[in-house]
């Protein structure tokens, strides 16, 4: 029997089909089965609907029961770039110095704690910065490798003054590593 499906059905099925996210298959999921003409024609597949829903959603529970506190940072802009590096390497005051954004700053480290996104215009776009809580051997949120996953670039922020900067440079590197997020590029060659 013909299923005759809707154009709101076929771009939330599109929407689906592109979806990255677990929240964005769910919500497409969710779109499909309300937008599907309800008739013989289409019982099998809003059962597989309903079916792929309740697989995403025990998905979502399971891993959210796992990770604990999780967050998601919604680009915005031409592109979204995170700032990651040790405690106190100044990714606060850079994201203060080039955005509106007032994230917290001090003297003592661990005072970001949660992303903290800011828009850096650049000619004629705007570029979303995200700071995030620092990377250490010892440290590392379990949403951190999530966030820098759905970013379209990194930017490891380190002080140029700290005795430590080679050390600090491979902690970061190695702990991003050890999630499978590699670091690539170089530093300058008087650094």
């Amino acid at each position: 029997m013909p299923a005759n499906l809707t154009p709101q059905y076929k771009a939330a099925e599109a929407k689906f089909r592109a979806a990255r996210t677990l929240e964005e298959k769910r919500q497409a999921l969710e779109e499909m089965l309300a937008t599907i003409p309800k008739h013989k024609g289409t019982e099998k597949l809003q059962a597989d609907i309903k079916r792929r829903l309740a697989r995403l959603r025990q998905e979502e529970e399971s891993r959210a029961a796992k990770h604990g506190l999780s967050f998601k940072v919604e680009p915005e802009g031409a592109a979204q770039v995170v700032i990651l590096g040790p405690p106190n390497a100044g990714k606060s005051s850079l994201l203060a110095a080039v955005t509106r954004a007032e994230p917290a700053i001090a003297d003592f480290p661990f005072t970001t704690t949660r992303p903290q996104p800011g828009m850096m215009p650049f000619e004629d776009v705007h570029v979303q910065l995200v700071d995030l809580p620092p990377v250490t051997a010892s440290h590392l949120d379990p949403w951190l490798p999530n966030v820098v996953r759905g970013a379209d670039a990194a930017i490891l922020v380190v002080d140029p003054t700290s005795p430590e900067l080679p050390e600090d440079v491979e902690e970061v590197r190695q702990r991003l590593a050890e999630v499978r997020i590699p670091l690539v590029g170089a530093l300058p060659e008087d650094a």
